[in-house]
Formats: C-alpha cells, sequence, structure tokens
C-alpha cells in the first residue's frame, strides 16, 4: 500500500470520527429546543390553572448545553473547512507562501487547543473533588460533564489543526487548496467553495455564453 493509500484510509476515519461525534453536538441542539418548549408550556399551562410548571433550572441546563453544541461540532467544523476563511490578501500570495502560514496558523491552533484542553481536565478534576454543582441554591447538577466536553472539544480541534498540517503535505493536490480542510472544498479567489458551487457557476456561465472560468 503506498503513501496515498494509507494516508486516504486514516483521512477518512478521522473525518468519520468527528462527524459522528459532531452529531452529538445536533442532539444537544434538540435538547435546547425541547427544554426550552416545555418550560414555555408548562408555564403557560400553570398560568391556566393546571397543576404543572415549567422545568426547574431550565435556564441554566440550557446555558450548559451550548457547551457540547459548540464544542462537539467545532473539530469536524474544522476539518471540513465549514469555517469563515478571510483571504483577500493571502489568495494573492504564491502557494508556498499561503502553505507557509497555514502551516504556521495550524501550528499555533493545536498549541492553544491542547493547552487549554489540558486544563480542561484539570477544571474537571477539581469539579469533581469538589462535587461543584450549577448552582448553590435551587435544583443544581454536576458541572465536571460539561468540563469534560469542553476539554475533549478543544483535544479533538487540536488533533484536528496537526492533521491538517499532513493533509496540507500529504493529501492529493486537489485538497490542498482547503488548507485546514477536507477535500470537497475548491479554490477560487476570494476562498474555498464546495465543488458543487463550482460546477453550478460553470454551467451558469455556460448558458450565458462564457467559459465559467476559474
Amino acid at each position: 500500500m503506498g503513501t496515498q493509500g494509507w494516508f486516504q484510509k486514516v483521512d477518512k476515519g478521522i473525518t468519520q470520527a468527528v462527524k459522528w461525534i459532531s452529531y452529538l453536538s445536533g442532539v444537544c441542539l434538540v435538547g435546547i429546543m425541547l427544554v426550552a418548549f416545555f418550560n414555555v408550556l408548562g408555564e403557560k399551562l400553570r398560568k391556566v390553572g393546571l397543576p404543572v410548571t415549567g422545568i426547574p433550572a431550565s435556564t441554566e441546563i440550557i446555558q450548559y448545553l451550548h457547551i457540547p453544541v459548540v464544542f462537539l461540532a467545532s473539530a469536524y467544523v474544522t476539518l471540513d473547512a465549514g469555517h469563515t476563511k478571510i483571504d483577500l490578501l493571502s489568495s494573492r500570495l504564491p502557494r508556498p507562501v499561503q502553505d507557509l502560514f497555514t502551516t504556521i496558523g495550524c501550528i499555533c491552533g493545536t498549541g492553544v487547543c491542547g493547552f487549554v484542553s489540558w486544563r480542561g481536565f484539570a477544571q474537571m478534576a477539581n469539579y469533581m473533588r469538589l462535587h461543584k454543582m450549577s448552582s448553590v441554591t435551587g435544583v443544581g447538577f454536576p458541572l465536571w460533564p460539561f468540563a469534560l466536553v469542553l476539554a475533549l472539544g478543544f483535544a479533538l480541534l487540536a488533533v484536528t489543526f496537526l492533521w491538517s498540517i499532513f493533509r496540507l503535505y500529504l493529501g492529493p493536490k486537489g485538497d490542498r487548496a482547503a488548507g485546514p480542510g477536507g477535500p470537497g472544498a475548491v479554490e477560487v479567489t476570494g476562498g474555498p467553495v464546495s465543488s458543487g458551487a463550482k460546477e453550478a457557476a460553470v454551467s451558469s456561465g455556460a448558458a450565458d455564453g462564457e467559459g465559467g472560468e476559474y
């Protein structure tokens, strides 16, 4: 098996792993919606005289559920080049210079995210030791699971930043334009777009009698 063969297998495995983890982010987002809905519904029913009420600690639940919503999806967004990329200046630089800046950015991202992840695990251990709860009054819940999610999210981000460097230099040349992104990105002036967007633009240009040149 050549270099490209094992690289593509590993790349596919990492991409699938962070993609499935990102689905948990969607589940938590649905959870936020349901908590808010049933909380409002309970309060409305209570006002008309029914013996029901809203969800206890609903505000805290919604606040803390934003942690997995953000950090369990960030790694896949980074790996898939789904983030906003401003390249008004960098797109005009020579390709080796672009690769250099991308590499520096990924190294910095790996270091920062790795450090935050380490501190996140330390904070989780501290929460477990102190039995830290979300609220000192009323209904509360343990905080250490959310510290764990934050630490794992930053750990995944560190891995994806590091893997993006391997993608940049070992991946197929068609993938290199995406930098720290996925193989579905195609570079044009102004940033990477999806292959489908490129085909649509080309078709539109052909219909107008133009070449749809990129």
